[in-house]
Parts: structure tokens; C-alpha cells; sequence
């Protein structure tokens, strides 16, 4: 299973519905597998979910189904967040507690066994539906792929979307560069993200070429990501009972400080990756294209 065109496929739209088919039976295959672990399952599963969000967003203006199926991805996830967001509550605490100085342990260990003790209300509350639900979901959406509605030949189907995204990304880098605001951020992380599903689609029309430009998108969305996820961790410990001024002002100081170091290596990544405009990058990818086409 590639996520990513292939030659055999016969054509741009067969190649979306194709990728599309295989994400979701790898979704349908993962629930089956009876040896994983609560929390690796949830991740792939909205792995799954994310690449099938980022590639029809990629064929966005010519699929006219566009908004009821990134609803259905969206609302499949949805049921089944709350306990990766749970998940990574804890890491980025742990991510935390290996720079933290001594007078922070005691803050450290009480978060950890509050953030514990959700995670498992969650898993008791909320995961056999929220997996069943997504189940039903992932295989609903199976049944629709075939007849998706793609207008568009070659990499004209491909091209207005992919044209999109990169110039929101480039817009949203801008205003983050003039405002490092957490919320604007996340925003500028999620274009970045698209992105990235998308060159990773593409990126056999010249893999040598191709491939430092995926891992340099990919870094940028996952700084920018763990980013975000600092940002979430600041706001839990704003409502965690327990924690005196000085212990919480200790674990803001330390999220906060790994924030300013994200956000200079995502500035110094995104000056060059972002550099061109969106036409020079869709008429660049079009020529490889047409190239791998002929080769």
C-alpha cells in the first residue's frame, strides 16, 4: 500500500480513488488487529484519517463531494480524539520532565497521576463506541469511494488544490513570522500538514528531488505540531486542581520555553522550504509530471 501515484494507475482520478480505498481498509485492518496497544491503535487510525483529510483536499475544487466526506473523515476522528489527545497530554509531559529541574519533580508526579487517571476515564467512558462508531464510519465511506465525483485530467486535478494550500501555507507563515500567537500557529501547522500528504502523493514524479522536500515539510508540521501540543498542555494546567502558583509557573515557564525554541527552528525551516510562490512550485511539479508521465 503507497500513498503516493503509481504508474499503473490508470488515471489522476483512479489514482485518488485508489489511495482513498487503501487508507481505509489500512483503517478497518488496524481495528482487527488484536496485539496493539490502546493508544498505538488510536494514533493509526487517525493517521489513516488525517491522509485521507490531506489527499481529498488536494483534488478539493474538482471533487464536488468534497465537504460531505471531509465531514465524515472529521466527525470519524472526532469520536476517537479525545483519547489520542489524552496520549499526548502525557507525552509532552514526559517530553518536559527530561529537561526539568529538581523542584519541579514534585509538580511533574502530581500531573502525571492526574493525567493517568483521565486517560483511563476516557478509555472506560468513550472507547468501544468511539471505535465502533469510526468502524461503521470507515466502512460507509468504503462503499462511497468508487463514486466519487472527480472532474479533471491528469495533473489538472490535482493542480488548483495543491496551488491552495501551498499559498495559504506561505500566507499563514507571514502572519506567524509578525505573530507568534499559539492559535495562529496551529493554523499555519495544518497547511503545512496538507501539504506534506500532498508532496507525499507526488513524490514519485521525481523521488531524488522530491524526497528533501517531504522530509523538510515533514519536520516543519511536526515542530509546529508539538508546538500546538504545548499550547494545549499550558491550558490543562490552568484548570488542574492541585498544583500551587509556583509548581504551575514552573511547568508554564518550561512549555513556554520549548514553544520559543519550536517556533526559531520552524521560522529558520520555513524560510527556505516556503521561499517561491505558488506558481512557481505547481509549474515545477507539472513539468516533473509530464516527465514521469513520459518516462
Amino acid at each position: 500500500m503507497a500513498y503516493a501515484l503509481e504508474r499503473s494507475d490508470p488515471d489522476m482520478a483512479a489514482a485518488v480513488r485508489r489511495i482513498a480505498s487503501e487508507e481505509i481498509a489500512g483503517a478497518l485492518s488496524r481495528l482487527a488487529e488484536p496485539d496493539l496497544s490502546e493508544a498505538k491503535r488510536i494514533h493509526g487510525l487517525r493517521k489513516h484519517v488525517k491522509r485521507l483529510r490531506g489527499l481529498i483536499r488536494l483534488v478539493r475544487p474538482n471533487f464536488s463531494g468534497y465537504k460531505a466526506e471531509n465531514a465524515a473523515f472529521r466527525d470519524a476522528a472526532r469520536g476517537i480524539s479525545g483519547l489520542r489527545d489524552a496520549e499526548v497530554l502525557r507525552g509532552t509531559l514526559e517530553t518536559l520532565a527530561d529537561g526539568a529541574p529538581d523542584g519541579a519533580k514534585t509538580a511533574i508526579d502530581h500531573l502525571r497521576a492526574a493525567l493517568a487517571r483521565d486517560q483511563a476515564q476516557l478509555q472506560e467512558t468513550a472507547g468501544d463506541d468511539g471505535l465502533a462508531d469510526f468502524a461503521q464510519a470507515m466502512r460507509e465511506a468504503q462503499d462511497r469511494v468508487a463514486d466519487w465525483d472527480l472532474q479533471g485530467n491528469g495533473f489538472d486535478l490535482l493542480e488548483d488544490g495543491l496551488s491552495d494550500t501551498w499559498k495559504a501555507a506561505r500566507k499563514l507563515q507571514r502572519k506567524a513570522r509578525r505573530d507568534a500567537d499559539a492559535e495562529q500557529i496551529h493554523e499555519w501547522r495544518k497547511k503545512v500538514k496538507d501539504h506534506w500528504y500532498q508532496a507525499t502523493i507526488l513524490s514519485p514524479i521525481w523521488p531524488e528531488m522530491m524526497a528533501p522536500h517531504v522530509d523538510a515539510a515533514d519536520h516543519l508540521g511536526e515542530w509546529l505540531g508539538d508546538h500546538h501540543d504545548l499550547a494545549v498542555f499550558i491550558d490543562r494546567l490552568a484548570v488542574e486542581e492541585g498544583l500551587d502558583a509556583d509548581d504551575r509557573a514552573t511547568l508554564e515557564a518550561l512549555a513556554a520555553k520549548r514553544q520559543k525554541k519550536l517556533e526559531r527552528k520552524a521560522r529558520h525551516l520555513a524560510t527556505r522550504l516556503l521561499a517561491e510562490d505558488e506558481a512557481a512550485l505547481v509549474g515545477r511539479w507539472r513539468v516533473w509530471w509530464q516527465q514521469w508521465q513520459q518516462d
